[in-house]
């Protein structure tokens, strides 16, 4: 048994076979002193505490620093993770009722002598998850330490209603409210400032990145005045939207804060008593009736609470007044097959090709009503939307509704309007699409194949990646190929802020592979780099062509 394969401890246990490691040359950091271990070619250090157990009066405030110590802290096990449910992304998220959870790991290559030589570039890794669960744990960077030799850092950070949270009381006590999981991510990002140097990372060399939620977080930490000089490059996987879809502010979610107590039993509402609820009773009241998908009955994410999250996200980007910083953008293929898969999960229900007219009918008003696709589609183009994405041309009539949604609002809207508007702005972005439609699913199988689904490009980057209780298959050779490559091109971004271009490897015997130029996007010629395995990777021009964006964007 490996250490992150133990208890999820923060403090060591000799008895769990650690002792066969080898263990880390102690290093020290603002809160006192730390010791990993090493495995996978790696200095692991894992469970660091970054902040205060956020419990008790810490509920539903921004994070603070943790009481320091003076023995070392054996580093050898990952942190808890915040209290979640696996209910609403089945394979994905983890079950857990604690919401101490602050926790993050520092990996550097085992070669590296930390405090000497050459600084490394340090890449910082959010992870996804609808800002309702998820994990650092899930995340192996073996890839990109060992071969792109940077060093990483991963982090947990409060999700659901112990992370996203708005209610009058708590709101009136005078301290940034509502998006404490992205307080709780920029502290980590001041940790990283503070102490990374101290493990042979470059403060003045941060990239974060983060796929689903945790790209969308990335794009806040570019919006956010309080998150400037934080990091210098971005990666978004998947995860577009500040830009160009309406976030709901903190005043207008007040009334489901209410609500929630209301259901959780907290009568009197005051800001001690909604503190006094128990996680369980918290839990409870937000559950899912059987057989309903979404994050939970209290809907609570990303918001704009006008203090850490800017109010009118949209015009924050368009007018450029962000973190305007190098990025790589891009999302999947088949984007919402993966949503679908989860819906047809929970619910039971297939789409038949009898029912798809009326099916798509009613999802376009449904995301007409609540804003979801960033597109609002008039009720007479359905029988056009209908010959556009005909049940023939996609194999099943979960597929074809699956292509208009993704199409309308994850690709047209979230993803490429998005990478149109910080071109704008920022000093170069990439953008990208994955297209690997025989992937290995880690995900439970469904009535209809996946293709190049959401999620699906994070084994590619991060070895075994299968969420907390996914299927693990191997990548075929082809697909092992593509994982080098996109390994390549991520951490050779950290290194230079272009993804063209090798790494450091400090007088390694390792080859870079050879890979295409990746080009700058240009709006003119829509181009982008088109990930693929059973053809080699390549420069492709008018991506908007694959997903029918311009008949989408006249909605927009």
């Amino acid at each position: 048994m490996t250490p992150q394969q133990g208890n999820l401890s923060h403090t060591a246990d000799e008895s769990n076979g650690i002792l066969q490691f080898e263990r880390t040359p102690i290093v020290q950091t603002t809160c006192g002193p730390i010791r990993g271990f090493v495995d996978d070619g790696m200095n692991k250090f894992l469970g660091i505490p970054f902040a205060a157990p956020p419990v008790g009066d810490l509920r539903w405030r921004p994070p603070i620093s943790p009481e320091t110590w003076e023995r070392p802290l054996d580093a050898v096990s990952f942190g808890p993770l915040c209290a979640q449910t696996s209910t609403c992304f089945p394979g994905f998220g983890s079950e857990s009722s604690t919401e101490d959870c602050l926790y993050l790991n520092v990996f550097t290559p085992e070669v590296h002598v930390y405090g000497r030589g050459q600084k490394l570039p340090v890449m910082v890794f959010i992870h996804g998850g609808g800002f309702s669960c998820g994990a650092s744990n899930d995340y192996n960077p073996t890839a990109l330490v060992n071969n792109g030799n940077v060093v990483f850092v991963s982090l947990n950070y409060r999700v659901g209603i112990f992370g996203f949270f708005s209610h009058p009381a708590i709101n009136a006590e005078g301290h940034p409210a509502g998006n404490y999981g992205i307080m709780d991510q920029q502290f980590a990002l001041r940790w990283v400032q503070q102490n990374i140097g101290n493990f042979g990372g470059d403060a003045s060399n941060v990239t974060v990145f983060g796929e689903s939620a945790g790209g969308a977080s990335t794009l806040a930490h570019v919006a956010a005045p309080s998150s400037r000089g934080l990091f210098h490059k971005a990666i978004i996987q998947s995860g577009g939207s500040p830009p160009t879809m309406p976030f709901p502010t903190i005043e207008r979610l007040e009334a489901m804060g209410t609500a929630l107590a209301s259901a959780a039993g907290c009568t009197e509402q005051t800001a001690g008593n909604l503190r006094r609820l128990t996680v369980a009773e918290i839990m409870a009241a937000d559950a899912l009736d059987e057989g309903v998908f979404g994050i939970g009955k209290f809907p609570f994410g990303l918001m704009e609470d006008g203090v850490v999250v800017p109010k009118n996200l949209r015009r924050v980007f368009s007018s450029g007044e962000i973190n305007a910083v190098p990025m790589i953008v891009g999302g999947n293929r088949d984007e919402f097959t993966w949503f679908q898969a989860m819906m047809e999960l929970r619910s039971g229900r297939t789409v038949s090709a009898e029912a798809y007219p009326e099916t798509l009918a009613a999802t376009v008003e449904l995301l007409n009503k609540l804003h979801l696709a960033g597109v609002r589609v008039p009720a007479e183009e359905i029988p056009r939307v209908l010959k556009l994405y005909p049940v023939e041309a996609h194999g099943s009539a979960s597929r074809a509704l699956a292509a208009v949604v993704g199409d309308a609002g994850l690709i047209s809207t979230a993803c490429r309007r998005t990478i149109r508007v910080l071109a704008q702005h920022c000093p170069e972005i990439y953008a990208y699409e994955f297209d690997v439609p025989d992937t290995p699913c880690p995900w439970p199988e469904v009535s209809f194949p996946y293709g190049s689904a959401h999620t699906l490009e994070l084994p590619y980057i991060f070895p075994g990646f299968r969420g907390v209780s996914g299927r693990h298959s191997p990548l075929s050779e082809a697909q092992q190929r593509l994982a080098r490559e996109m390994v390549q091109y991520w951490a050779a971004f950290a290194w230079h802020g272009t993804p063209n271009g090798g790494v450091d490897m400090e007088k390694s015997t390792r080859k870079a592979s050879s890979v295409p130029t990746w080009e700058v996007y240009n709006a003119g010629s829509d181009n982008i780099m088109l990930f693929q395995a059973a053809e080699r990777i390549k420069m492709i021009e008018g991506w908007g062509r694959r997903h029918r964006s311009d008949y989408w964007d006249q909605f927009y």
